[in-house]
């Protein structure tokens, strides 16, 4: 029973991998307005894989990531600051989930140091999973490592995935039951300043008998994106 779900979401995640790969490219090279645009670029490239969106695409930049759910608009990328990227895709029936936050424009010293720190959340907090381990307490491991910030942070650190997008287990500040071998959970730490900006960084990561595997492999360096007179290359 685990290999059937394993396997399709491990194919689900190379293709969250490759499809965040081209929407960098494609947002380096100017050829992305809105989030509307990195929306429907993504719903394109799942389909095309030959996959199903697991969820609508989230794509929140600015202010509007503040938002953990936000819906895609015509709000311009050229305004600048971080943008969230939630997605995946649906094979056999399973989903992924994977969020990474860039940067369009050049982040200042502030906006590095809280990215980082929920990086570091998000990295650590992978090291803690493994079988018969508490998601409670690795939830409110996370909120430690995010410090002042943590106030910041109001979502659980992540779900379990299956044929529903938020499966068991949770790891939240409810107590559940304890990771199990087979099981694949998110590890997705978050920072939302009101009228101001979002982060988040979500990984997929597999409970194994001996700890854990991680099925996400983008990459999380921040990436600054510059476009041309803070527009749009046409």
């Amino acid at each position: 029973m685990h290999k059937e779900k394993i396997r399709p979401i491990k194919a689900g995640c190379r293709i969250n991998d490759a499809i965040f790969s081209k929407v960098v490219a494609h947002a380096m090279a100017g050829k992305f307005a809105t989030e509307r645009d990195i929306a429907k670029f993504i719903n394109a490239q799942i389909r095309k894989a030959g996959a199903r969106n697991a969820f609508p695409p989230i794509v929140a930049i600015g202010k509007n990531a503040v938002d953990w759910h936000h819906k895609p608009t015509g709000a311009r990328l050229a305004e600048g600051g971080f943008c969230v990227i939630d997605f995946g895709a649906r094979v056999n029936r399973y989903c992924s989930d994977m969020t990474r936050t860039i940067y369009f424009g050049k982040a200042s010293a502030k906006e590095k140091r809280i990215y980082s720190l929920v990086r570091r959340a998000n990295e650590k907090s992978i090291l803690k999973v493994k079988a018969k381990s508490d998601g409670n307490d690795i939830y409110k491991y996370s909120r430690r490592l995010l410090g002042g910030y943590a106030r910041y942070f109001g979502h659980g650190l992540g779900h379990g995935l299956g044929k529903i997008i938020h499966a068991r287990p949770r790891l939240s500040r409810k107590k559940g039951r304890l990771l199990q071998e087979g099981d694949v959970v998110t590890i997705e730490p978050g920072v939302y300043i009101p009228k101001n900006f979002g982060i988040r960084i979500e990984d997929d990561v597999l409970v194994t008998k001996k700890g854990h595997k991680l099925l996400s492999h983008s990459t999380k360096e921040l990436i600054e994106i510059q476009t041309v007179e803070f527009g749009i290359r046409r």
